[in-house]
């Protein structure tokens, strides 16, 4: 047995797990991890997998994969190039409706829209026929006897008419800012595992809480760019509870996903009712400056 090998057992035997419960964990054969604890890598599919599956075994057991890679470097052999697993989005194609339905309800429309033109065109002409005829003034001059009739005459003294105060404008409404939106996009292949794309919006940080409401989690938290170093790691037991805010990509990693309980900016996680490890990916949309701008006015 090497010893990267006798390490990885080391630390699988004082977690109390055993191949069996480390296959359903990380979803590796059994075969494989036990090649791996017994240094025949020649026995995996080839050496991508090597270094993949010895990073989810090192993961699973609590130790750090990148200081395992830099001690074992001589022994752990270099990875193949890790074929491309962007994936593949196919184009929408605009519904386009035919040339015939759209000339028949152009015709319907023209036919429906020009007698009501027509009759607006009737109601505005008489209408204005009538206006003018209401306000043509009489040749007659005015007297004080024809106006007096009509009650125009103005007093002698009428004094002068306070003005009535003007009503203080009520104060604008504060408009209440917007709820947190934490939507699911995708699911993307990463390495030799799934991981779970989540967008943030209406926000200007990641907020997590992470709480572990079963008997035990491990739970690894990285920058999404990079996922080279952890800012969180480590096993974690029933009633631990992990807060942390982040202004960049978050990647999370957790090794028993029914023991956890996730929200994320308040947005609840649904984590299922399986314990198989998940990986998350959460990003922050930027608030459009448009938006910012008009509410910093307000």
């Amino acid at each position: 047995m090497s010893d990267l090998g006798q390490l990885l057992r080391k630390a699988r035997t004082e977690k109390n797990l055993s191949l069996d419960q480390l296959q359903e964990t990380t979803k590796i054969r059994k075969r494989y991890l036990e090649a791996i604890e017994e240094g025949k890598y020649d026995i995996l599919p080839g050496t991508f997998y090597v270094r993949a599956f010895i990073k989810q075994y090192s993961e699973a057991v609590g130790l750090e994969p990148d200081e395992v890679f830099r001690l074992y470097a001589h022994v752990i052999p270099s990875a193949d190039p890790e074929p491309s697993t962007e994936p593949i989005r196919m184009a929408r194609r605009s519904a386009v409706n035919p040339p015939e339905r759209v000339g028949k309800w152009a015709s319907a429309l023209l036919m429906i829209a020009f007698p009501i033109l027509i009759i607006g065109v009737v109601y505005y002409y008489l209408y204005s026929n009538w206006e003018s005829r209401g306000n043509v003034l009489p040749n007659e001059p005015i007297t004080d006897s024809s106006a007096a009739e009509q009650g125009t005459l103005p007093t002698e003294d009428v004094g002068t008419a306070e003005p009535e105060p003007e009503p203080e404008p009520e104060p604008a409404p504060v408009p209440e800012p917007p709820k947190p939106d934490v939507a699911f996009v995708e699911k993307f292949q990463y390495s030799s595992h799934q991981v779970e794309r989540f967008t943030v919006k209406n926000a200007d940080k990641v907020s997590l809480e992470i709480k572990v409401v079963g008997s035990e989690a491990w739970v690894g938290v990285t920058h999404a760019d990079s996922k080279s170093k952890y800012l969180h790691q480590g096993g974690m037991k029933q009633g631990d509870v992990y807060t942390g805010e982040f202004d960049h990509p978050v990647y999370l990693n957790i090794g028993r996903a029914n023991a956890v309980q996730l929200a994320v900016n308040g947005v609840p996680i649904d984590m299922g009712e399986e314990p198989n490890p998940r990986k998350f990916q959460f990003e922050l949309v930027p608030i459009p400056a448009a938006a910012s701008t008009s509410g910093a006015a307000e």
